[in-house]
């Protein structure tokens, strides 16, 4: 369950789990991710919601699903998630995945425009 304080907890719990599970410590999965082991374990407390290339990482380094990782911080919903995209769709996904965070950001928002003039007439 999260908490306004632990937006992220479920995350920060599949992460716990698989690393223990794995029998890393916080400091071979920092290690493994290129980072501090201060930031596994602020990953691992929920506070905060780790970019999309910590995302690939820990998929990476932990054998856990993108997708679900990107369910759990918002980046996608679950019902993108769980739909099976065609070729098309990941050509589309392919031109575009070298984009930042900002940008990713950028394009959300303005796709949630666009699907709010559906309806609107215009």
């Amino acid at each position: 369950m999260t908490t306004p304080d632990r937006p992220f907890t479920t995350l920060a719990f599949l992460v716990r789990r698989a690393r223990r599970s794995r029998g890393m410590s916080q400091r071979r999965l920092s290690r493994a991710l290129g980072m501090s082991q201060g930031y596994v374990g602020h990953l691992e407390s929920g506070r905060f919601r780790p970019t999309v290339e910590t995302l690939k990482a820990l998929s990476s380094a932990l054998g856990l699903s993108y997708g679900r990782l990107a369910v759990e911080v918002g980046y996608i919903t679950p019902e993108e998630f769980e739909s099976p995209m065609d070729e098309g769709q990941l050509a589309r996904l392919n031109e575009i995945e070298d984009l930042t965070d900002e940008e990713w950001e950028s394009i959300l928002d303005y796709a949630r425009y666009v699907k709010t003039r559906r309806g609107s007439g215009e």
